[in-house]
């Protein structure tokens, strides 16, 4: 994979001081109706706070010998180049069932059509994969911006604009999104907010110009339960207050909650 390695739990001594986001693979017999585990595996998520996504950007310069200055081009504060997601993290094995190697490496060429969304980023029912009401290769990425500003700059600050970010990481890992929403509390122009989209991005961009609310039709979730699938990949960005943004997580965990997920 570009960008990726699946490695074992053993080679993953250096990064002990990393955050990990761990999913558990299980499948059901067709012939016994059992469930059994097929794997244990993790990515790493870091970095999970602003501040640090890059360290180079608030540490002082060193001395040259002891690293390299040419580290601290681009070492600005809206620098993301640390940043790792999902479609690019390392992969990490801890358990692997016997003689099923083959059934995760499928698994995972084989997800969406698009190798670099791992199946357990949106194949999370276990008897999905036999019932047939489902196609799992129709399953969609979608992306929730908030607080997006536009999409190719925020305060003319084109380094920090995440739509365009989020656009080109994602596309130079292979995967398309098939719905971009965005909502922005500040005014924008609408010319020039549908100026700087990229062709391909024109047709699925929805920018609803409010902020967004934990309550009431402004609530992102409501908008997304009403278009995604349980087998669809959202990735979703904030850039709320943190008021706002702690109402929003609450809200989400509410809804998850409410439909048992």
């Amino acid at each position: 994979m570009f960008g990726r390695k699946l490695q074992d739990d053993k080679d993953q001594d250096t990064n002990d001081l990393l955050s990990k986001m761990f999913y558990r693979q299980e499948c059901i017999s067709s012939q016994t109706g059992e469930s059994f585990i097929v794997a244990d595996v993790s990515h790493l998520i870091e970095p999970l706070v602003g501040l640090l996504r890059d360290p180079l950007s608030v540490c002082s310069q060193p001395d040259s010998s002891l690293l390299s200055l040419s580290l601290y081009k681009g070492a600005i504060i809206q620098s993301k180049r640390f940043l790792l997601l999902s479609v690019s993290a390392p992969i990490y094995v801890h358990f692997l069932m016997e003689d099923h190697e083959s059934t995760l490496q499928n698994s995972i060429s084989s997800g969406k059509g698009e190798a670099n969304i791992l199946p357990w980023m949106y194949k999370r029912s276990k008897s999905s994969l036999f019932d047939t009401s489902i196609d799992m290769a129709s399953a969609k990425s979608i992306l929730i911006d908030l607080g997006s500003s536009y999409f190719g700059a925020w305060n003319n600050d084109t380094s920090a604009a995440a739509g365009r970010w989020f656009y080109e990481y994602y596309k130079r890992f292979g995967v398309k999104f098939d719905r971009v929403i965005a909502f922005e509390q500040s005014t924008l122009d609408p010319k020039v907010a549908w100026q700087q989209l990229p062709d391909d991005v024109f047709p699925i961009y929805t920018l609803i110009n409010v902020g967004c609310s934990a309550t009431g039709q402004f609530n992102p979730w409501r908008t997304l339960k009403a278009i995604a699938r349980p087998h669809d990949n959202t990735t979703w960005n904030t850039d709320a207050l943190m008021a706002v943004d702690l109402a929003l997580r609450i809200s989400l965990i509410s809804i998850m909650a409410d439909q048992g997920s």
